[in-house]
């Protein structure tokens, strides 16, 4: 996988792709609960998708004292800089921010609802129009 943020092209390892896909951080949802600042988010997101300090400055265009800086809490990052570290690490603005991943809520995806979604992408597209015109009229229905 290759990421590119701010024109900078950087190939992530297969762990570490394995790590940033979605569902992978199951540990996301009890870290503001524990009062984690967003200085602790920023290291455990690093160290968890297996990044350098140096990777991650690279891909944000910083310098590497100064993603030290924003992971020991001497500084924060610029506002600028919260959606591509939210992108990096493939989590909203208001997890980074706040601790709370509005994405991770009641409504999130049930296991069988992901594995219908999965079913759908490598589907044929006039199955798709199929399925799609099954839900519709059995939401019609309602």
């Amino acid at each position: 996988m290759t990421l590119s943020i701010g024109g900078i092209s950087h190939k992530l390892t297969n762990k570490a792709r394995q790590s940033l896909a979605c569902g992978e951080y199951g540990f996301i949802q009890t870290w503001h609960e524990e009062g984690m600042s967003l200085a602790i988010r920023l290291r455990t997101l690093r160290e968890h998708a297996t990044l350098s300090q140096a990777d991650v400055a690279a891909a944000l265009d910083v310098s590497i004292p100064t993603v030290s800086e924003w992971e020991k809490g001497k500084k924060k990052p610029a506002r600028a800089r919260i959606p591509a570290l939210a992108r990096l690490f493939e989590v909203s603005t208001d997890y980074l921010l706040n601790g709370v991943d509005l994405r991770r809520s009641d409504m999130s995806e049930t296991d069988e609802e992901l594995s219908l979604l999965k079913l759908y992408r490598v589907a044929d597209p006039q199955v798709k129009i199929s399925v799609l015109t099954l839900l519709r009229a059995a939401a019609d229905k309602k």
